[in-house]
């Protein structure tokens, strides 16, 4: 009898020895998965394991990361063709299209009746309209495909809105907007101006190709920075999706879609965290109207 106690007292140990080395290995083998969820690039887990069967797991484990590995190299050299595509693509369009500007130009100071000059600005209307999308598809391929060199100055944020918006009182009126600004003076913020400048063109071009009636800018200090933010009203009973408005070529008003390319908003979102910042857009439930914030910090990253 005390034999058989011996021998199952050592069985005992030897099975409660062998749990302790295979629950040090897991903790082991769940440290370096955890160490390696953080990296960029996955890597594959490497532990002298004494038990088989979390040999062949780890096996396992090596190869669906080495697979994951494999299928995001794969991604990345895919985004970088199709920028690379939608860049020369865009590129290679604006020889043509400068040309047929100029030929619409020649037709201009010739002898043309009234249909025929009313056909001609439809088509003048059409080059600009292109040219402008050709433009963002450039700019949005260039901006993901290059690393931004800022150039960080003091800028006064007001005073800069109030100048962009200026420029684009045509644009402005034309789409029948009635603009609220009172921009404070004063207010300095540490970013590259050109940045924040085409920042605030794209919100003033979505606000004219989407919004109705008011236009509301407000510029104002923030606990981190400076707070930019733009409320336009929207056709009644149109509903924006708020989570989606960022996307490429994202178009709410599917009837204008093929009028514009759904990249302002897009690249509104590129340049703010270029930035440091972020963007935000929210609908009002009661009155329809959108209104997207742009947050700064007070120094943009160099």
């Amino acid at each position: 009898m005390v034999v058989l106690l011996v021998v199952l007292a050592a069985l005992w140990l030897a099975t409660c020895a062998y749990l302790v080395v295979v629950l040090r290995q897991i903790g082991a083998v769940r440290r370096q998965l955890e160490q390696r969820a953080g990296r960029g690039s996955p890597s594959a887990v490497t532990l002298a394991l004494v038990v088989p069967q979390l040999e062949q797991l780890t096996a396992r484990v090596n190869e669906t990361v080495e697979q994951a590995r494999q299928a995001a190299t794969r991604t990345r050299a895919e985004e970088r063709r199709i920028r690379s595509f939608i860049a020369d693509v865009s590129h290679d369009l604006r020889t043509p299209l400068t040309s047929v500007r100029g030929y619409l130009q020649l037709l201009e100071r010739t002898e043309l009746d009234a249909v025929q000059r009313e056909r001609l600005a439809a088509a003048h209307r059409q080059t600009v309209e292109l040219g402008a999308l050709v433009d963002r598809l450039y700019e949005y391929a260039y901006l993901l495909d290059v690393e931004p060199r800022q150039e960080i100055e003091h800028v006064d944020v007001g005073l800069l809105v109030g100048e962009v918006l200026l420029g684009m009182t045509s644009e402005i009126e034309g789409a029948g907007l009635e603009v609220e600004l009172d921009p404070p003076t004063g207010l300095v913020l540490a970013t590259d101006r050109e940045m924040l400048t085409r920042i605030v063109q794209n919100l003033g071009r979505n606000a004219v190709q989407h919004g109705r009636g008011r236009l509301v800018v407000e510029v104002e200090e923030s606990y981190d920075g400076v707070l930019l933010q733009v409320t336009n009203d929207v056709p009644d009973g149109q509903r924006i999706d708020a989570e989606r408005l960022f996307d490429r070529f994202y178009t709410a008003d599917r009837s204008r879609s093929g009028r514009t390319s759904g990249l302002g908003l897009s690249i509104v979102r590129v340049l703010t965290e270029q930035l440091g910042g972020e963007v935000t857009a929210r609908q009002d439930e009661a009155g329809g109207a959108v209104t997207i914030s742009v947050r700064l910090p007070r120094l943009a990253r160099a």
